[in-house]
């Protein structure tokens, strides 16, 4: 059983009133830290109510709560700067939170335990099975990805909403899958002494590979989380070499990965695939100078975006995780009662379809229209990023009923899936968990409809596809073998 960190009544209480004094000591509007509070107690209860992060509600709420308010409010207090001087409509932001986070709490308590009757994906039962399945998954994973990475850096917006862009999408999470299954393989076989082995680092290091052409640090580093979250889920016990490790790690990706990662982005952002492979390779061969680097990279992240929250120079990454400030930036826009309704969904519904079904469809998502209603994107530039969260895309859409509906209804109807679907302590249900974390801390309104529905049908999909061809091929010396019963140290 997997330690659930749920927080004290006692801690949370006190934690949120000593955040408050600091705000107000940092000069924030009184109304505003109220609300916070309040909204803070809100989230407090709700992850204790899905079972802290030993499930995968938990983990995926905790994650999107941080990602949306909890981490930018202690940041705030320590940078002694006002919780509410850079955002827009400070007070209805504030209150449009703290409504959606009381619905949530509500929902969850409600009806947050139910679980359903549902299809579970096809996980391997024995060692053999395990063995051959982790071929096969970085066999086809390898394949897959490198298929995603080419019409994903492809110049043709028609090519990167392509079907053969969405197949690869999907068979690309075997990568991850066969991390999954060679770590706690390697747990198993050794007695909990050792976790990481070859067969994990060939899938982690082509991840990270994929990763640097798409000149994405997230993907980057996504091999990471996945290998530290199925150490955790599979009850391997870290010791004072993997801390000193992972702080090495984080301290190399910060100062050298990071900066180059960004500072590679202007040379190859306007390439193809084939293109990015012989640019990285020149770049890694002849590094420029490293005060060059460094200042590109600052100027690629600190460029005074209205999604900015923080006023400090240096502090990017604090605002990449406080999407408060994206968030008030429709709800400002959509104050005045404007609201765009199903609009932004029928945008992403149509982009999903096969082209064969609907040769007219759209060749950017809901975001970038959303981006328009903000005023953040201009109307002559196709953006595709995350700029809001589900948060104000269900208020920018629908107002005050979009926030209530979406929050008591919507959240816990994802959170039952998933639990009812998955066992955080199996392969797939870790890739599952992986999954619905990373892209649920940001995420808009058909975003949840998709990792709603869609993820887990895919998932499932793929796990029966290399699960029903693994059990056909006859295999000698076959013994039964459960991953979950490996012992740690």
């Amino acid at each position: 059983m997997l330690n659930p960190f749920k927080i004290p009544a006692s801690v949370l209480c006190g934690t949120v009133a000593i955040l408050a004094v600091g705000e107000i000591a940092s000069g924030t509007q009184l109304f505003y830290v109220a609300c916070m509070a309040a909204t803070l107690i809100c989230i407090g209860v709700t992850y204790n109510i899905l079972g802290g992060i030993s499930t995968i509600s938990g983990i995926a709420f905790a994650g999107f709560a941080s990602c949306t308010i909890v981490i930018s409010q202690f940041a705030k207090v320590i940078l002694m700067e006002a919780a509410d001087k850079t955002l827009e409509s400070p007070e209805l932001a504030i209150k449009v939170y703290l409504v959606f986070y009381l619905c949530a709490m509500i929902g969850c308590f409600v009806y947050g335990r139910l679980r359903v009757r549902v299809p579970k994906p096809l996980e391997p039962r024995t060692a053999a099975h395990v063995n051959l399945q982790y071929g096969i998954s970085v066999s086809i994973g390898l394949a897959a990805s490198l298929v995603y990475e080419i019409y994903e850096t492809s110049l043709n917006p028609a090519e990167r909403a392509s079907q053969a862009h969405s197949i690869g999408l999907a068979f690309s999470t075997l990568l991850l899958f066969s991390i999954v299954l060679a770590e706690q393989s390697r747990i198993g076989s050794t007695q909990g002494r050792h976790s990481f082995g070859m067969k994990v680092f060939v899938p982690w290091i082509a991840t990270v590979f994929f990763g640097f052409i798409e000149t994405s640090r997230g993907h980057m580093l996504l091999p990471t989380l996945v290998y530290a979250f199925t150490c955790y889920a599979s009850g391997y016990r870290f010791r004072r070499k993997h801390y000193l490790a992972a702080v090495v790690g984080a301290a190399v990706f910060l100062f050298v990965l990071s900066p180059f990662e960004i500072y590679s982005r202007g040379p190859m952002r306007q390439l193809e695939f084939r293109d990015r492979l012989y640019e990285g390779l020149h770049l890694a061969l002849t590094l420029p100078d490293w005060a060059t680097v460094n200042e590109s990279s600052r100027a690629g992240v600190e460029s005074g975006s209205r999604e900015d929250y923080f006023e400090r120079p240096g502090t990017f990454i604090l605002s990449r995780l406080s999407a408060i400030r994206a968030d008030s930036n429709m709800i400002n826009a959509c104050a005045g009662g404007f609201h765009y309704g199903f609009t932004a969904l029928k945008i992403d519904l149509l982009r999903s379809l096969p082209r064969f079904l609907y040769k007219n469809k759209p060749d950017t998502d809901g975001a970038a229209y959303t981006g328009r209603v903000t005023g953040v994107n201009a109307d002559e530039v196709e953006n595709g990023d995350f700029l809001i969260t589900v948060i104000s895309d269900s208020y920018g859409a629908f107002g005050w009923l979009g926030v209530i509906v979406v929050s008591l209804l919507g959240f816990p109807t994802a959170f039952i899936l998933y639990e009812s679907m998955f066992d955080i302590g199996k392969p797939w249900g870790i890739v599952a968990a992986g999954g619905f974390f990373y892209q649920f801390t940001q995420i808009s309104m058909s975003g949840l409809i998709g990792l709603t529905l869609r993820a887990p049908l895919a998932i499932l999909a793929v796990s029966y596809l290399v699960g029903v061809i693994v059990r056909m091929i006859p295999i000698k010396g076959d013994e039964w073998f459960t991953l979950d019963q490996a012992p740690a140290e």
